[in-house]
């Protein structure tokens, strides 16, 4: 008996320490600020296998909206909570974190700009930046009880020769 309690509790144990979260942030920064303008559960993380086309459209119009100057080098994507329409608010928080928390400077803002998502992008420090992008759907998913897809990315500038 003893020794079933104590698989039991070790089990527990093992959980507890590895969190047993199903998606590991690959960017600190990135869960940080995720969780700071989006946090959950009201809105959630997307795990891999879920809209990897909408993912992969949204970093593709990234970066060809920065004119392929830069690239995705990490990624973090939440679908907001069904009906959701406050992306505004979302940005503002995350602007604010960057701005206050991080340090950072608004180095890029197409807010407006396109009819299928709006962007955000900043910079941290000048002799060897670093760029941070929030990207939101204008609109719904489709196939989803009309959830909006936010990227949370980090670019990376693509050298000129």
């Amino acid at each position: 008996m003893k020794f079933r309690l104590l698989a039991v509790l070790l089990v527990l144990v093992c959980c507890a320490l590895t969190g047993c979260k199903t998606i590991e942030p690959a960017n600190s920064t990135l869960k940080d600020l995720q969780e700071w303008a989006s946090p959950e559960p009201y809105d959630s993380v997307s795990p891999a296998h879920e809209q990897r086309r909408a993912k992969a459209a949204m970093v593709q119009w990234v970066e060809r909206y920065l004119k392929h100057e830069y690239r995705v080098v990490g990624q973090r994507f939440v679908l907001t909570a069904p009906g959701d329409t406050a992306g505004a608010a979302i940005g503002s928080k995350a602007h604010q974190y960057v701005t206050q928390n991080l340090g950072g400077a608004m180095h890029i803002d197409g807010w407006y700009d396109d009819d299928n998502y709006m962007l955000h992008v900043w910079k941290f420090g000048d002799s060897s930046p670093r760029y941070v992008a929030f990207a939101l759907t204008r609109d719904f998913l489709p196939g989803t009880p009309e959830r909006r897809m936010v990227g949370y990315l980090e670019l990376e500038s693509v050298a000129k020769n």
